[in-house]
């Protein structure tokens, strides 16, 4: 099974301005995101897929430089934008971040990709861990599958249309931890979330990736402040659910007969795998 790691990257932010580009302890935001993706075991290559938009070309210059494949797509539609990436490069499936995300879990990449060897999913999802340090696992076809019943382009928010047991089979997993209070950001989505992200690396040589346990210890020993805690990240109107909802179920049938043309066998239902740390 050939898995990638996909980098979604874009340079459109508007809180922040092109905040995958800001410094950090000697290189950018970005650079950091792509060098954990390098260290992750069981994938193959590691692309960065952004858009077709001028601004976003740059961007190309970051791949070369970290030797590592490239995709342009859709501006607005991301899981077209995935989707034409595994195609065009072959995977049967890969783990996704945003490049916003500088301290995503190698760990964390690593049991995934071991989850799903030992309970095949067409998508995985993380909980309890602060946001920024998980990716999702995609199956390019069951991705595909849901590219085929969705009938928005504007796919920003994509989770709750595929997250669905009752159609695809999802895998879970499930961190328990005591390692981070609850409000803990490790995103870079706002200027308090940088300037945390910031002091984080400032405490490593330049170049090192911390994980997340050492990360964790850097906050238990008062080194480094929450002070982005009160930043408030958005969530899914309820509106914006109910029509995601609606959309999925009237594209069953569609969706079902998809997935026998292109020869992929719709498994219903849900694996959760707990971790302690």
């Amino acid at each position: 099974m050939k898995i990638g790691y996909f980098v979604t990257a874009r340079l459109k932010s508007s809180r922040l301005k092109q905040k995958i580009l800001l410094p950090l302890n000697g290189s950018t935001v970005l650079d950091s995101v792509i060098q954990r993706c390098k260290q992750v075991i069981g994938r193959e290559n590691v692309v960065l897929c952004t858009s077709s938009n001028s601004q976003d070309s740059r961007l190309m210059e970051d791949a070369i430089d970290h030797r590592i494949k490239f995709f342009a797509g859709s501006e607005d539609d991301v899981l077209q934008r995935l989707l034409g990436a595994a195609k065009y490069y072959g995977f049967d499936a890969f783990l996704s971040i945003t490049a916003d995300n500088p301290l995503h879990s190698m760990y964390i990449s690593n049991i995934i990709l071991d989850f799903v060897q030992k309970e095949p999913a067409d998508f995985v999802f993380t909980s309890g861990l602060p946001i920024g340090l998980t990716p999702y696992y995609l199956n390019t076809k069951a991705l595909e599958i849901a590219v085929k019943m969705k009938q928005k382009s504007d796919t920003e928010v994509w989770g709750p249309f595929v997250n669905r047991p009752d159609f695809f089979k999802i895998g879970y997993l499930d961190v328990e931890t005591k390692m981070f209070a609850e409000d803990t950001r490790l995103t870079c989505d706002y200027l308090e979330d940088y300037e945390v992200l910031r002091n984080i690396f400032a405490q490593f040589k330049p170049d090192h990736n911390p994980s997340i346990f050492e990360v964790a210890q850097l906050f238990r020993a008062n080194i480094v402040q929450r002070t982005n805690n009160k930043m408030i990240q958005a969530q899914v109107p309820e509106e914006t659910l109910q029509q995601i909802k609606t959309t999925f179920d009237g594209q069953r049938d569609y969706g079902t007969k998809f997935a026998k043309d292109i020869g992929h066998e719709l498994l219903p239902g849900e694996n959760h795998y707990k971790l302690i740390i």
